[in-house]
């Protein structure tokens, strides 16, 4: 099984960082990382201690995608070859003919499934694609941008990355840049592919020649170039990659807040992240320490949202909580 959200959305999330670490003291701090015991597969928890009321998340059930309720309800039958989250109380699903529609809580589609591909709609509007350009709608299904883009991101603080292919002699050039939701480039494509979403006010970006950095939404810098990899901001933090290619989190200053120990890592929500160890190959999580609080374990793991995360082992995908423990257990 293919992994159902990011193979629809073409995220950004890249690269880099600079510290002047040793990289023996950063493979020292590596092994010092300790991981809990592994967590059993639980039982369902009783109706209502998970989740967030009223929500619906995205389950797999006899190699269908449909939809329970927090209490393990199914409320959405299921029937698409991939499902997301909702978010703007609309959810992207992959219909049986491998089209992208866009459904409401009731399972009905708001907007018919007819994309080559999209992303989840955030701040009102979402990207689409069609003949392999990237475009904008809005909530209604009205193209409010049309598809011209090599690709375009998810909006956040009212912008979207955006990356224009140029066709030169021998060779395609990508360059990223911003634009706003009516189409408007804001900042200019001046940068490489790769540029991270705006999070908490700043993207991650990387000139011709520099390292990478930190701008606001207005374009200036806001974390000088020093970094080989960088991630979006949550909580505070984001993830960045030192000079030997481990990876750990700044703070808004630049400072390291977890030093560079990992192979991989997402970013923070509810004091949770993804991260994958030295030398290893399975996500777990950890917490702000840095430490690992969920063994790493998952061929495939999302960031937390309402205090619960889904997981991949295998073909089989669940939700935990944030100890670790099966809230929903694998299913295929």
């Amino acid at each position: 099984m293919k992994r159902f959200v990011p193979f629809l959305v073409c995220a950004a999330m890249a690269a880099l960082l600079g510290c002047k670490e040793s990289g023996n003291s950063q493979t020292k701090a590596a092994e010092t990382v300790k991981e809990p015991p592994a967590s059993d597969p639980a039982k369902i928890q009783p109706a209502g201690t998970w989740g967030k009321p009223n929500a619906l998340y995205p389950v797999l059930k006899g190699g269908k995608w449909g939809y329970i309720d927090n209490t393990g309800k199914m409320v959405i039958e299921p029937q698409y070859l991939m499902a997301g989250r909702f978010t703007d109380d609309l959810a992207m699903v992959v219909d049986p003919k491998k089209k992208i529609g866009y459904i409401g809580r009731d399972g009905k589609y708001a907007i018919e499934p007819k994309f080559d591909g999209g992303g989840p709609f955030s701040e009102g509007f979402a990207a689409f694609y069609m003949n392999k350009k990237a475009g904008v709608i809005d909530k209604s299904g009205k193209t409010v941008l049309e598809p011209k883009f090599h690709r375009i991101g998810r909006f956040h603080d009212g912008l979207a990355v955006a990356v224009v292919a140029t066709q030169l002699r021998d060779r395609v050039v990508y360059d990223c840049g911003y634009i706003d939701y009516k189409g408007k480039v804001v900042i200019y494509p001046q940068f490489e592919a790769g540029c991270t979403a705006f999070s908490e006010g700043l993207a991650g970006i990387r000139k011709l020649g520099q390292l990478w950095s930190f701008i606001d939404v207005k374009g200036n810098t806001a974390v000088k170039p020093a970094y080989f990899a960088l991630g979006q901001f949550g909580e505070g933090i984001a993830a960045a990659s030192s000079e030997n290619s481990r990876w750990g989190f700044i703070d808004k200053s630049g400072n390291w807040v977890i030093t560079p120990r990992y192979e991989q890592v997402g970013y923070f929500s509810d004091g949770r992240a993804t991260a994958i160890g030295v030398g290893g190959k399975l996500w777990g999580y950890i917490d702000k320490s840095g430490g690992f609080v969920v063994k790493q374990q998952f061929s495939f793991a999302e960031p937390f949202e309402d205090g619960v995360a889904l997981v991949q082992i295998g073909k089989k995908v669940g939700y935990i909580d944030r100890d670790g423990k099966y809230v929903w257990p694998l299913t295929e």
